[in-house]
């Protein structure tokens, strides 16, 4: 019997093959890591991203950014993720190349540089990626890192806009509604507001209800107030903190207290620092329910650590009385400085007779006088009488009977009571210009009028 032999070119060609079948059965694509990361087996994902993404992958490399910015699978690592995102965004990929544009705009992982971000912003736009549009709208009409353009504004709302995208019909509306970069449409505007409402944009739903009637919709109508109410109940914090002023006001619903702290609780929940401190003095002071000072305490905390100025003087308050923590002057001082230098009235005055008293601070009269000062010339009456009796008296000012005249006349016509009897005999003709009735009661009380001092009341 002839054995047949076999060519070597045949036999190259089935070995060929077999190695291209056996490249192919393990060869894993895009897809097959996004089922992994689909199904929340990151390691998976990361194994066959990398490859891909090392390869030159875009999207591959885009997913490795936003898994070492999650810190899916490995330990979250801002730089690493900054790395990839830029690999893909100089591969063309939109979505790199908007996450890169936010990394300049915030100098996160690298040094803040608002030219790079509109430019990759701008190149993510032209790949049709809608948030990237609807920033540059933004930057925009706010003049960031370029000069303000309404008009380019417009166009960039627009184009996202007709892409869907609920924030740039809303930000277009807002346009429309004031003429700003466009000729003013008030129809146009509800219409775009309407389209984003109905894709859930629960800022658009709330804003529907607050339009008042020269917009097309009457704010303290019944419809406009479900219009907050569906907003609120579907999660929107300024929906139901404004419908907790309302119950609690008894604005266009029937007062409620109870009602009021529910939907407080809400707002406070979501993170606002303004309902935090409203939840906290509603708990401090038992409205809608019973008092709760521990609750108390840490809604002021919650809205105190957001630097909320009306929660760090409160806060401030309950460590001079002792109330809910131990009486400490030192920490309340240090609440009320925060809360003066963010602006508030009251925690002014209080730091200047922090200063005036030696309570909490050294004793320093010329620092009282300018925190006094300061809270005058925002138009707190307590500051302008103590600041009227510091003149008075020439405590960390120099005296004058005029400068304490002048301060005494503000606070006066502010209804402050003392005020009014120190400006008897130092304002013989009303050059104040209070009320006549006004200065015949205080004229009554003259001669039991309390002696100046450099503050007008115990604080706290």
């Amino acid at each position: 019997m002839v054995s047949k032999s076999i060519h070597p070119s045949a036999v190259f060609r089935s070995l060929l093959l077999f190695v291209f079948i056996l490249l192919a059965g393990c060869s894993k694509t895009y897809e097959d890591g996004l089922q992994a990361y689909e199904e929340k087996d990151y390691a998976r994902a990361l194994e066959i991203w990398r490859p891909l993404a090392e390869g030159g992958d875009a999207e591959a490399q885009f997913s490795l950014g936003y898994m070492y910015a999650q810190g899916q699978g490995v330990a979250a690592d801002q730089d690493i993720a900054l790395s990839w995102y830029r690999r893909a965004a100089e591969n063309g990929h939109a979505k790199g190349q908007f996450n890169l544009g936010l990394a300049y705009q915030r100098g996160q992982s690298v040094e803040k540089d608002m030219k790079q971000a509109i430019k990759w912003f701008r190149k993510s736009a032209a790949g049709g990626h809608t948030p990237a549009m609807y920033i540059l709208g933004l930057l925009s009409v706010q003049g960031m890192g370029m000069d303000k353009d309404p008009a380019a504004a417009v166009q960039w709302f627009e184009k996202a806009a007709a892409k869907g995208d609920s924030r740039a019909q809303l930000a277009l509306a807002m346009m429309y509604l004031e003429g700003l970069g466009v000729e003013k449409d008030i129809d146009k505007a509800m219409a775009l507001m309407r389209k984003s409402a109905e894709q859930k944009n629960l800022e658009a739903i709330y804003r529907l209800g607050m339009m008042n009637p020269a917009r097309g919709v009457d704010k303290n109508s019944p419809q406009a107030v479900e219009k907050i109410r569906k907003a609120a109940e579907l999660g929107y914090a300024q929906a139901q903190y404004d419908l907790a002023e309302m119950y609690l006001k008894g604005k266009n619903l029937e007062k409620d207290a109870k009602a009021s702290r529910a939907w407080l609780e809400k707002a406070a929940a979501s993170g606002m620092p303004r309902a935090q401190n409203d939840l906290g003095y509603m708990y401090l002071n038992g409205i809608g329910g019973e008092a709760d000072l521990e609750k108390a305490l840490k809604w002021f905390k919650a809205a105190a650590e957001k630097d909320f100025p009306k929660a760090l003087y409160a806060l401030g308050k309950l460590y001079t009385q002792g109330r809910g923590v131990e009486q400490n002057d030192r920490k309340a001082f240090e609440l009320y400085k925060k809360a003066a230098e963010l602006g508030d009235p009251e925690a002014m005055y209080a730091v200047g007779y922090a200063y005036s008293n030696g309570q909490g601070v050294e004793k320093n009269d010329a620092e009282g006088a300018e925190w006094f000062r300061r809270g005058s010339e925002a138009g707190h009456a307590e500051s302008q009488f103590a600041l009227g009796n510091l003149y008075a008296n020439g405590f960390g000012v120099s005296k004058s009977s005029t400068q304490a005249a002048k301060w005494y006349c503000l606070a006066a016509r502010q209804g402050h009571p003392h005020a009014l009897e120190m400006l008897i005999g130092r304002d013989p003709d009303n050059s104040c210009g209070l009320p006549k009735e006004l200065l015949d009661k205080a004229r009554e009380k003259a001669g039991n009028a309390p002696s100046p001092e450099p503050g007008a009341k115990d604080h706290g």
